[in-house]
């Protein structure tokens, strides 16, 4: 649909062909009782341009809204329960050591190893790696299955362990290179934060964003 829409503004002939029986794909927003529910995915990134363009080209930027802080959080089915993900996960990078300290989601083993990202060396070599190479290796098996995978597949609806990292998360890589660990980034980046926020101005958005209807208001 992105491709059909690009292309009539350069005023292409288009035709559209949909392989169900409704347009979208694997967007789909419904309404259940007083519950907005998308199926699919339920909101996109405002720090990728291309998102915020599409909302505005097609005249929904008024209906935007933000992640309610009030909004109850993230939460991973583990064991038949739902265990509510630590606080400070931002894109895999945990931000809220003590969240991660206190959470069931990891054995003390499991806790153990993910604080190992701290000291383990960055991988120098510029091949490519999946997402779950990646978050294992540096991170450990346990944070991977039991906090990013049930992420990855929220986000994707992929198998983790053939995501490639360049394509998917390609600011993780960066951040191993840059900083020699995803830790030690995320200690940076608060750093950063806090010594840029009393000077820099309200963000108008959150870092995810979606449309008061769900995200079937893009179809």
């Amino acid at each position: 649909m992105s491709a059909a829409l690009a292309l009539r503004d350069l005023r292409a002939e288009v035709t559209l062909v949909e392989a169900s029986d409704r347009f979208g794909g694997v967007i789909q927003t419904e309404r259940v009782g007083d519950y907005l529910i998308d199926a699919g995915p339920d909101s996109f990134l405002s720090t990728k341009p291309e998102g915020i363009g599409l909302a505005q080209q097609l005249g929904l930027e008024q209906r935007l809204v933000n992640t309610r802080a009030d909004g109850g959080g993230t939460f991973i089915l583990r064991k038949g329960k739902l265990v509510p993900l630590p606080e400070g996960i931002t894109l895999l990078v945990p931000t809220q050591f003590k969240a991660v300290a206190k959470t069931p989601l990891l054995t003390p083993l499991g806790k153990a190893r993910l604080m190992m990202d701290y000291v383990i060396p960055a991988r120098k070599t510029q091949q490519d790696e999946s997402v779950g190479s990646f978050v294992t290796r540096r991170m450990g098996r346990q944070a991977f299955e039991n906090m990013a995978e049930p992420l990855l597949s929220g986000i994707y609806a992929g198998d983790a362990s053939q995501l490639s990292l360049a394509s998917t998360f390609p600011r993780l890589r960066d951040v191993e290179l840059k900083h020699g660990g995803i830790i030690r980034g995320a200690i940076a980046q608060r750093k950063a934060q806090k010594a840029a926020s009393s000077s820099s101005p309200t963000r108008k958005h959150t870092p995810f964003v979606s449309l008061e209807n769900g995200m079937g208001e893009f179809i």
